[in-house]
């Protein structure tokens, strides 16, 4: 029990470290502490979903088939997406490649239909228990 309640206090002690950096560091040790929480925390999403697919397979078969739908979804928005709506000066203002182009649209795109399908769930969830 004591060893816990030390862990769960150095966690707090931790995230205040980090938000007392992010409020008072300048903005590129901002950005790094960005970055090394976004790395942990893929990490941890990754780590996580192999042991959750090593430990239950068969029940992993519905994760595996909405990741795949995801990632199906994406690559379905990189090739529809337009290259040319965009201008040039907007691209070298912003420092950003033509290639980028596609993948920016596509991950809208996606981010879009996602939203959307969220909304329609939610109203499809709070009618259906409405009526029940």
């Amino acid at each position: 029990m004591k060893s816990k309640a030390l862990k769960n206090t150095l966690l707090i002690v931790a995230l205040l470290l980090v938000g007392a950096a992010m409020i008072f560091a300048s903005i590129d040790i901002r950005l790094y502490i960005a970055y090394i929480v976004f790395a942990i925390a893929i990490v941890a999403l990754v780590g996580f979903a192999i042991y959750s697919l090593a430990a239950n397979a068969r029940k992993s078969i519905g994760s595996i088939g909405a990741g795949a739908a995801i990632v199906g979804i994406m690559l379905l928005f990189y090739f529809i997406s337009p290259r040319t709506d965009v201008s040039a000066e907007l691209l070298e203002k912003t420092g950003t490649g033509i290639g980028w182009s596609p993948i920016i649209g596509s991950g809208l795109y996606t981010i879009y239909l996602l939203l959307a399908a969220f909304v329609a769930l939610l109203a499809f969830f709070s009618v259906r228990n409405m009526l029940k």
